[in-house]
């Protein structure tokens, strides 16, 4: 009589597709999870510049134009791409500008590997009269990555990140 030695073939399939099916699932999970904390870095650099530009405001009268990373009171991450100082973290550009009056905009945008998809992160500070400001978050999904463009559309690829690091609330977060 002769023992068994090994698995048979349908053994192994089951186990191979057993492994395909979960990898099949872990894997978007995982790349939302990658994607959730890239943008907590940028949600934490928008608040550093956001409440510096707030200091800024109330020193000087005026927002922070646009250039003026190296006027805050904080050091904002820079890095030199094609010639130009571009301000951000690792995964993330950032900008910030003005509407001229009460509101004041810094947006975090992400380019992701697909050639035409990205999402922005946007945080709008207003004064109100009485002095005091009001910051709003908002997500989606623009082609213009200024900061002036204070309200993102949403409805591209980059929507499914975009609402996976507002746990599905794109618009004011």
């Amino acid at each position: 009589m002769k023992a068994n030695q090994g698995f048979t073939l349908i053994e192994l399939l089951v186990v191979v597709l057993i492994i395909g099916i979960l990898a099949a699932v872990a894997l978007p999970q995982y790349s939302t999870a990658v994607e959730k904390s890239r943008a907590t870095e940028a949600l934490a650099l928008m608040s550093a510049v956001a409440d510096s530009a707030q200091r800024f405001r109330l020193q000087r009268d005026r927002w922070p134009n646009g250039g003026e990373f190296n006027r805050l009171d904080i050091e904002v991450p820079s890095h030199v791409e094609g010639g130009q100082t571009v301000f951000g973290g690792r995964s993330f550009t950032i900008s910030m500008g003005n509407d001229g009056g009460s509101t004041f905009v810094v947006a975090a945008t992400r380019n992701l590997q697909a050639a035409d998809s990205r999402y922005v992160l946007k945080t709008r500070v207003t004064e109100n009269n009485d002095g005091t400001f009001t910051v709003i978050r908002s997500c989606g999904v623009s082609n213009d990555t200024s900061a002036n463009n204070a309200a993102p559309t949403v409805g591209t690829n980059a929507e499914t990140f975009c609402s996976a690091v507002t746990s599905g609330h794109n618009q004011d977060f």
